[in-house]
Parts: structure tokens; C-alpha cells; sequence
């Protein structure tokens, strides 16, 4: 989901140029720190960042984890798949070089992945001194099940990556003092502010701020319910003019739109929003395309009752991975599974498919390959 060209020169490493050298007990976290601490969360911290730390010392600096985990790639850029940007390796190498960032202490990285649940989840916390912590979620990688969990969304409340996000929120709570700040991209948003709302009282009296970068909200039950009006203030929302995936379901806070380098769903890329000083460039509202997307989209969920959702759901996630596929990568690599995938759907899924495809792309913005199959 980037642009090379465009990407080389991202704001957010210009920020790590200008910031860099405070750390966070000099200068606070702010929305932009939130953002690439969050990024961060995309990489796989497996054998490098342990999931229950040794207690009887600190845990290793970033710049000590990238160095190790920067050796052990052997000069190669890891594959994090089709839709996690390749900058991001860098981000990691460059953060850990700036005193802000390389002396951050990251513990308790966690990545499960489970097809019988249906369930995606990963999460990595930083100590950004001596008591504070950065809890970031991470948002659907390049797995299949990480896709059919997001979609569940729709219709399930919870799902699994929640119930997760609660546990790992309380456990981190338990083992630290001190302020609690949450984030995440994408669906690890959904998540940070799903935690904060839906921990104990004891836990929520601790966090500071919940970051939620370009992620999908909740159904309406959720929003107004009690708890998330305890921690709605603390929730900062942030979606770039061209979102589509942050507009999805509902909000109830207030949202602040970021301009971005990229053109519609590319936006998502937190690598192409702007930045000056320690915030993002605001613009004043969402783009009319975004509130086009956004409202067809609510419509079209609106026409299908709970049950019908699931159905068209469960039958693109079964004939995807009857296939063989267990991640987009696998897909992207043998376009027969697609033509057989959707084949093997049933007619009314695959009319339902086929509205949400013209409804964010549009009939002359659609990709080469989702032509080929509606042909």
C-alpha cells in the first residue's frame, strides 16, 4: 500500500529527525509518536521481544532489539506481505537510532493466530521511562483469518482480538505503575479503544489517551453504552480526507481528519500523513468521496439483516481458503485461486461482493483482477 516515490521522504521520518533527540520524560508523548509506536507493532518481535519478561531485570532498549533483529534478516528486507508498507523496517531502524525512541524498553510482544477462532491478534507494549507505558495493537497483517476477524465486525460484538485486547490491557496494567497510553493502526485502533472502554475501573483511571489511527468504530449498542462514555474523552480518532476503513461502522467521539500525501484507500498508509511540529496537518472535514464511500457503505450494510452479513462473510472466507491460502500473499502469488475462489461462491455472495467492490472502488477505479472476475 505505498508509493516508493512518494514515501522515501515520509514526514514521520522527518519528525523522528526533529524530535529525535528529547525524550519522553522531557517532551510527552503526542498523536505523532502514537503513530509510529503503532507502526511498530506491524513488525514480528518474535525470539526478540519476549511475551512474559525476565522480572528480576529490565528488559532490552529498542536499539538493542533492532540491532538484534536487524542482524538476523542478514541484510534482507523481511516479506511482511502485500499490505504492510515496506518502510516500515526502516521506520524501526531509524526510530531506534533517536534517543526518544532506541531507549524505550519494549516488553510483552504477543502474536496469536488462530483459524479455528477466527482470531488475529498482536500486541507489543514500551516503557517510555521509568513508570509510563505505550500499549500498540497491531492491525490485520497479511493473514486470511486477520481479514474474515475484521469482517466479523459486522455482525459479531465481540470478536476474539477484543476479548484479547482486554486481557493483554489488564495484564500489562498488573505487571506496571504509572500512565497508560494506547494505540493502534488500522483494526489495532478498534482494538485500543475497545481495551480502554471495556477495562476495570482501576485500569482506566490510568490511561491517559487512546490513539485511534484510520481504524473501524462499533455498532451503535457499543457506542452508547455507560463504559464508553467513561473513556470517550480520552479516545483521539484521527482518519486521513480519503478514509474508508476509519468511517466504517460507528463513532461517537469526535474525529480529526489528517492530510495525507496519497489518494483514496493509499491514505490509509500512515506513512503519507503530513506532519508539522508533534501533530498531523489538519484539514476541516472528510472528502466528498470519502462521505460518498462512507455513506453507500452504511447503506449497503444496513439492507442485510445480522444473518446475512455472516453468510456472505463465512462463504468468501470459505472459498478463499479452501483454496490453500493462508495469507493475501499466497492469493497474490496464484490469481487462479481468486478465479477459482469466486467461482466456487454462491450467486447472492457473490452479488453482495460485488456491490461493496463498485461502492469503494467504483466501476472505473476497480483493480485489473477484480474486473477479470465480474467479466
Amino acid at each position: 500500500m505505498s508509493d516508493k516515490s512518494q514515501l522515501q521522504t515520509s514526514a514521520l521520518f522527518d519528525y523522528l529527525s526533529w524530535r529525535g533527540d528529547l525524550s519522553f520524560e522531557a517532551v510527552p508523548l503526542c498523536e505523532v509518536d502514537s503513530l509510529i509506536l503503532s507502526i511498530l507493532a506491524y513488525i514480528d518481535f518474535t525470539n526478540f521481544v519476549r511475551e512474559e519478561p525476565a522480572t528480576e531485570k529490565k528488559p532490552p532498549v529498542l536499539l538493542t532489539v533492532t540491532k538484534d533483529f536487524l542482524r538476523a534478516q542478514n541484510g534482507a528486507i523481511p516479506n511482511m506481505g502485500l499490505i504492510i508498507p515496506k518502510e516500515t523496517v526502516t521506520l524501526l531502524a531509524r526510530a531506534a537510532k533517536t534517543p526518544r525512541f532506541g531507549l524505550t524498553r519494549p516488553f510483552c510482544y504477543v502474536n496469536k493466530i488462530c483459524d479455528e477462532e477466527q482470531k488475529q491478534f498482536s500486541a507489543i507494549s514500551f516503557s517510555l521511562g521509568d513508570k509510563d507505558t505505550f500499549i500498540a495493537f497491531r492491525g490485520t497483517d497479511d493473514t486470511l483469518v486477520g481479514w474474515k476477524e475484521n469482517f466479523n465486525m459486522s455482525f459479531m460484538h465481540p470478536v476474539p482480538a477484543q476479548r484479547e485486547a482486554v486481557e493483554y490491557l489488564e495484564s500489562i496494567a498488573a505487571r506496571t505503575e504509572g500512565k497508560i497510553y494506547l494505540g493502534g493502526h488500522s483494526k489495532g485502533g478498534n482494538l485500543a479503544v475497545y481495551a480502554a472502554t471495556k477495562a476495570s475501573e482501576s485500569t482506566r483511571e490510568r490511561i491517559v489517551a487512546v490513539y485511534n489511527n484510520d481504524g473501524p468504530g462499533f455498532d451503535a449498542e457499543f457506542i452508547h453504552g455507560e463504559d464508553y462514555k467513561t473513556i470517550k474523552d480520552r479516545i483521539y480518532t484521527l482518519v486521513p480526507q480519503s478514509s474508508v476503513v476509519g468511517m466504517l461502522l460507528e463513532h461517537e467521539e469526535s474525529y480529526t481528519v489528517v492530510k495525507s500525501r496519497l489518494s483514496g484507500l493509499l491514505q490509509h498508509n500512515g506513512f503519507s500523513w503530513e506532519v508539522m511540529g508533534g501533530s498531523f496537518i489538519r484539514l476541516d472535514s472528510i472528502s466528498e468521496e470519502s462521505k460518498l464511500i462512507d455513506g453507500s457503505l452504511h447503506e449497503w450494510l444496513e439492507q442485510m439483516s445480522v444473518e446475512e452479513r455472516e453468510a456472505v462473510v463465512d462463504s468468501l472466507y470459505e472459498a478463499l481458503s479452501a483454496q490453500g491460502a493462508k495469507t493475501l500473499s499466497d492469493l497474490g502469488a496464484d490469481k487462479k485461486k481468486i478465479v477459482k475462489a469466486w467461482s466456487a461462491m454462491d450467486n447472492e455472495a457473490r452479488n453482495q461482493v460485488r456491490k461493496c467492490v463498485n461502492i469503494i472502488f467504483g466501476k472505473k477505479k476497480q483493480p485489473k483482477e477484480i474486473k477479470d472476475l465480474k467479466e
